[in-house]
């Protein structure tokens, strides 16, 4: 554990010096140009777009993923770039990311390292890409190239998405595709649409000048209440699901935490086959599901009971697969493939299962995804009559089933899973229940990085 630790740590400060060298050839790479004000309306300018940048900064929002949070600072960044020359706007981001990480944020110094220099980096690529394209500092005249403004909200979007995409994936272990889907998400088009108002600030700034600036702040928190609403919903509805769930569990006390570890054991193993971000969360989701029509009241005797279900018993617990389909199916984002995995998560690869004996690759994915992660929780985890079952044990049944109850290939893939013996924890392997061991996984492997998704600047923090 130590040297896998090390070896990331390796990685992550590898990482951290080459944006930090990238960024120092950029601000090297071409001569300064220092202003000449004996009246420092240029010097004062620069200030006060650099506290701007700082101010939209310290209102940031916190996200989901990786620990990432969101500020509309890329606003203000941007707009260095079409009115400053080199190397004022690389400046002004990297001032403005080491002020609010040291002083606001209080981060680690690597983390401040980090930010000020992908900060930089991703102004600077900007600045070029807008130079090359044609691109020219603006002026009272006010003469836009737009296909230069473009290349430059790709290029700053790509740099600093990118950059902060790598380091949360070197950090936390998931895939650089995924941390980059997950950072852009689906803010594209607020994204975008907020991109504009850097046009909107810079004709402010050269008509009124700083109270040109005074005018953008309300339409800047706009923009940034917009990305806060969106936010809100998406964790308000993770939460409620988690909440319904933890309701129903509340009825059997040996299967308490069972929905969210399958859960998390069913995201793993989407992750191991290489699943886009989009499937990896209907794979959660369905997992977090798969039990939900438990909630009916036909079901409570029978999580009660103590002792072996009786043959009848047996066939109406059969039928939670279906209602728990059901029931998901009056949520509109779970109708189709979500609620049909839910039906055939009791379905074996053999077509013994229930209800509907399908066999093989008819079985939706992410059921036999659930079947395996289902299975695994219930060998993993102490009971009344056993003690929990080790990794390797656990490994051991699940070969034995493999094309009868199991998907073969899942269970190869799940067998040499680095991802999944760490979420299963030291605990597991002992023999011990994986409750305590899915929390020390989470604290062990949760990005050492907040990623601030300025949503065009990321920035980790």
């Amino acid at each position: 554990m130590a040297i896998g630790g090390n070896v990331q740590r390796y990685k992550i400060y590898a990482f951290v010096g080459a944006v930090t060298i990238a960024a120092l050839w950029l601000v090297l790479a071409r001569p300064w140009s220092v202003p000449n004000d004996t009246s420092f309306t240029t010097w004062n300018s620069l200030v006060a777009f650099a506290a701007l940048a700082m101010l939209c900064d310290t209102s940031f929002l916190r996200i989901s993923f990786a620990n990432i949070s969101s500020s509309v600072a890329f606003v203000p960044l941007m707009t260095g770039i079409l009115l400053f020359d080199h190397p004022w706007p690389m400046l002004i981001g990297g001032a403005t990311a080491l002020f609010v990480d040291s002083f606001v944020r209080k981060k680690p110094p690597i983390r401040i390292w980090f930010n000020t220099a992908q900060f930089m980096l991703a102004a600077g690529v900007g600045a070029e890409v807008y130079r090359l394209l044609g691109g020219r500092l603006l002026t009272q005249d006010f003469s836009l190239n737009i296909p230069a403004f473009l290349g430059l909200v790709v290029s700053y979007f790509f740099v600093n998405s990118g950059s902060v995409a790598i380091a949360s994936a070197t950090s936390s272990g998931v895939s650089v595709r995924e941390a980059w889907n997950r950072i852009i998400g689906g803010s594209l088009m607020y994204d975008l649409f907020a991109s504009s108002l850097a046009i909107l600030l810079a004709f402010l700034y050269l008509r009124l000048q700083l109270f040109g600036l005074a005018l953008l702040v309300i339409p800047l928190f706009f923009v940034r209440h917009m990305y806060q609403m969106n936010l809100q919903l998406e964790r308000v509805n993770k939460e409620l699901l988690e909440l319904m769930v933890k309701a129903i569990e509340a009825r059997d006390p040996y299967t308490s935490g069972h929905s969210l570890r399958v859960s998390e054991y069913a995201r793993s193993i989407a992750r191991d086959l290489g699943l886009s971000t989009k499937q990896v969360d209907q794979v959660e989701s369905t997992a977090l599901l798969h039990d939900v029509g438990k909630i009916y009241e036909e079901f409570a005797p029978l999580l009660r009971k103590e002792g072996k279900l009786t043959p009848d018993e047996r066939m109406l617990m059969q039928r939670h697969p279906s209602r728990s389909a059901e029931l998901a199916s009056t949520i509109g984002e779970f109708r189709g493939a979500v609620a049909l995995a839910i039906r055939h998560h009791h379905e074996n690869y053999d077509g013994s299962g229930y209800p509907d004996g399908l066999a093989g690759e008819a079985i939706p994915l992410a059921a036999r995804i659930i079947m395996i992660a289902d299975t695994i929780d219930a060998m993993t985890t102490d009971r009344p009559y056993r003690k929990a079952l080790t990794f390797e044990r656990t490994m051991e049944e699940l070969k034995k089933f493999a094309g009868k109850q199991f998907d073969p290939r899942l269970v190869e893939l799940v067998a040499n899973s680095a991802n999944l013996r760490r979420l299963l924890g030291a605990t597991a392997e002992q023999g011990g229940s994986p409750v305590h061991a899915l929390g020390a996984w989470v604290a062990r492997n949760s990005s050492p990085w907040r990623v601030v998704r300025n949503t065009s600047p990321a920035k980790v923090g």
